[in-house]
């Protein structure tokens, strides 16, 4: 079995220091031979996503058969999005290939595709998902991407090339953002200032993060964390293990553009891919009277998909590690008169202004 270790968030931390360049990335996809689903899942997930990356970030991927392995290329990063197939029955030979890919080093998505019932509901027993999948995941070290899509003429649950699209860019590009890095003696003197202040917050959202299981996949892959104050924002950066993090895993934000999708920071990994949409996020709160202290980004196993607060649910799905998305976070959390919101397909995220507060709300809401 592949255990954590051979990802963890320390191996991988030079890793993040820089934006990946396209140059640094090879994607491949795996049609499963098994699905009657495979030339549907090929035409309109796979290649359109592809033809998206492609323009956005020139990435495209390369037909792989089932059951190969890329050749070991420890210089890039080495991508296979397989499917599709129902993770609930998935077969030993699935499982033993998904586990090689991971073993091998490839960062591996499963597009899932669950058959539905003749009258198009879940089938019996489609509620173990929310459990038995994510331990799969852990299992064998990928992410299987979560089917909310419906598909009336196939009878399937399934994902949208849009799922695809977002997910590759986690495993690969990973930043959507164009950042720059300041090496000013004021803005490190600041950032040294900011870690003494928040050390012992750090210490309790870690704690929380423990004693509520507050990730999905892995808890240095999962959610970002945002501090505000007048001009500035202290942030987590991206790769920080959420359940053993320190002020050493932070950032000093000083500025950012929308226009173009840049930010500047003071520190020595990059921050959290998710950080722009709380930056904007943060400064349209403070615009209207009401700036948060803290923002924190989490995932739950059973909270993000789960039949509980289905209200709370955005709108649409959120394409999170823009600025716009904050603009979208921010309209939610007004129409709603909330101070949290589940983003669909992706987490929750909560504004505040303490640890304490955050810790109430995590007894109150989870359990």
């Amino acid at each position: 079995m592949v255990t954590a270790a051979l990802t963890s968030g320390n191996l991988q931390a030079a890793d993040y220091c820089h934006k990946r360049r396209p140059a640094d990335v090879r994607c491949f996809y795996v049609i499963n031979p098994r699905s009657p689903h495979g030339d549907w899942a090929l035409r309109e997930i796979v290649r359109p996503a592809f033809r998206a990356l492609r323009a956005e970030c020139g990435l495209s991927a390369e037909a792989l058969p089932y059951g190969e392995i890329p050749t070991a290329r420890p210089d890039l990063i080495t991508y296979v999005v397989y499917g599709p197939t129902d993770p609930l029955l998935m077969t030993g030979d699935e499982k033993a290939y998904l586990a090689a890919l991971s073993a091998a080093g490839v960062r591996t998505n499963v597009v899932s595709a669950y058959e539905l019932t003749a009258g198009g509901a879940d089938r019996p027993g489609y509620e173990r998902a929310a459990t038995v999948v994510p331990d799969l995941c852990d299992e064998l070290d990928v992410n299987a991407i979560y089917p909310d899509e419906v598909d009336r003429c196939r009878n399937i649950r399934t994902n949208t090339w849009q799922d695809l699209y977002t997910n590759v860019i986690g495993e690969t590009i990973r930043l959507k953002y164009t950042p720059a890095r300041s090496l000013e003696p004021g803005d490190l003197a600041v950032r040294h200032r900011l870690g003494a202040e928040h050390a012992w917050e750090i210490a309790e959202l870690a704690r929380l993060h423990r004693e509520h299981r507050l990730w999905q996949r892995k808890p240095w892959t999962d959610g970002s964390i945002v501090f505000t104050h007048d001009g500035f924002w202290y942030v987590s950066q991206t790769v920080t293990d959420k359940t053993a993090m320190s002020p050493a895993d932070f950032d000093l934000v000083t500025s950012y553009d929308e226009s173009r999708q840049a930010l500047t920071y003071t520190g020595p990994r990059l921050p959290s891919s998710d950080a722009p949409e709380y930056l904007m996020l943060s400064s349209l709160l403070s615009m209207h009277g009401r700036r948060p202290r803290l923002i924190v980004h989490f995932h739950h196993r059973e909270l993000t998909r789960g039949h509980r607060y289905r209200e709370l649910v955005t709108a649409a799905t959120v394409e999170c590690g823009r600025f716009a998305a904050g603009r979208q976070l921010f309209a939610e959390l007004r129409e709603r008169r909330s101070d949290w919101v589940i983003i669909r397909e992706h987490g929750m995220v909560w504004i505040g202004d303490s640890t304490g507060e955050f810790e109430r709300f995590c007894h109150r809401v989870l359990h």
